[in-house]
């Protein structure tokens, strides 16, 4: 009898384990042609933009703007021969935004903040997803920043509090 119960007392402990599930994410990207970086301008590369931390009430209306982010695509020399010209196309992760196609959705769903969409300017203008940047000169003895800057901007006079995520990918044309 001692031992029936000794049994159903350690079967009894054992179903109240727990189970639980783990997400992990990432990518793999072919090397391309030539291996761009993203960086500060002039400097060290960067792992992530950070856009900032804001509050709701800083955004009363559509089409508000924060302070530009810059960064630069870094084309090595090493992938020039002679002088040539660079072009940059963003394609958006997420999509264009639904209220203004001229941004750059961010992620949503629970958690994620609405009502902002993400802005990347070259030096001269905007670029929607998908559209070509002005032109930068590049050449074979100096490695070249391509500067750009990111921003958000109100797409909705309500913006609501959570995280700001999207992703962003690129290719640069040299010719």
């Amino acid at each position: 009898m001692k031992k029936t119960l000794s049994v159903l007392a350690l079967s009894l402990c054992s179903s109240a384990a727990m189970a639980s599930i783990i997400n992990f994410e990432g990518t793999v990207s072919g090397p391309g042609t030539c291996p761009i970086e993203v960086v500060t301008p002039g400097g060290p590369s960067l792992p992530l933009i950070h856009l900032g931390n804001y509050n709701t009430f800083n955004f009363t209306k559509v089409g508000e703007e924060t302070s530009p982010k810059h960064f630069a695509l870094r084309v090595p020399a090493s992938c020039v021969t002679g002088t040539q010209q660079a072009y940059a196309t963003y394609q958006a992760g997420y999509g264009a935004d639904q209220t203004n196609p001229n941004l750059y959705a961010l992620k949503d769903g629970l958690g994620y903040s609405t009502g902002l969409g993400l802005a990347i300017n070259d030096l001269a203008t905007r670029l929607a997803p998908g559209t070509e940047s002005m032109s930068y000169e590049v050449n074979d003895t100096t490695d070249t920043d391509m500067v750009f800057s990111a921003r958000l901007v109100t797409t909705s006079a309500t913006v609501t509090e959570g995280q700001i995520d999207t992703n962003v990918s690129f290719s640069v044309d040299i010719r």
